[in-house]
């Protein structure tokens, strides 16, 4: 079972959560203890959320991406720091359960071409989760691209 989740910076915020165990099964959820239960079960997921904190604007592995994929938000910013720091907590919740890797789902998007139909998804939210579930399963069967150094590293789909 593969988890993508597209993280809030804040619990009152919606989440997308997308499992792949066969189906494909998206939910919104708030809490972190929702994202726990649903996750606990998966051999990867995906998140959508910086999971170390950086004092400069990008890590290497953002600098990496932004030349293939352009601008991303920088990491410096209050918004993202909480992001940050939630996506720490969650991970460390999951330590022993199941592994937890960063992505970024414009890039996924790009590079399986993936487009959003009308009717797919409900939400955004939804949709990215959905992408980051994808890149879960692609980093487990062995098809991936890793941009940054450990522990900074954003894992990508391979592009063949």
């Amino acid at each position: 079972m593969y988890v993508g989740i597209d993280l809030a910076a804040k619990e009152e915020n919606e989440t997308g959560i997308c499992i792949l165990d066969g189906d494909i099964e998206v939910q919104l959820v708030f809490k972190n203890h929702e994202i726990i239960k649903s996750v606990k079960k998966a051999s990867v997921a995906a998140i959508d959320a910086p999971l170390t904190e950086s004092e400069e604007a990008f890590r290497p592995a953002e600098r990496e991406l932004m030349s293939n994929f352009g601008p991303m938000l920088p990491l410096n910013t209050p918004g993202m720091k909480t992001l940050s720091k939630r996506a720490k907590r969650i991970k460390k919740a999951l330590e022993g359960k199941c592994e937890i890797i960063e992505t970024y789902p414009r890039a996924v998007e790009e590079i399986l071409d993936v487009e959003k139909e009308r009717g797919d998804f409900e939400s955004q939210h939804e949709f990215d989760a959905y992408l980051c579930a994808l890149t879960a399963q692609s980093y487990s069967d062995g098809n991936y691209k890793k941009y940054g150094q450990e522990p900074e590293n954003i894992i990508l789909p391979s592009r063949s």
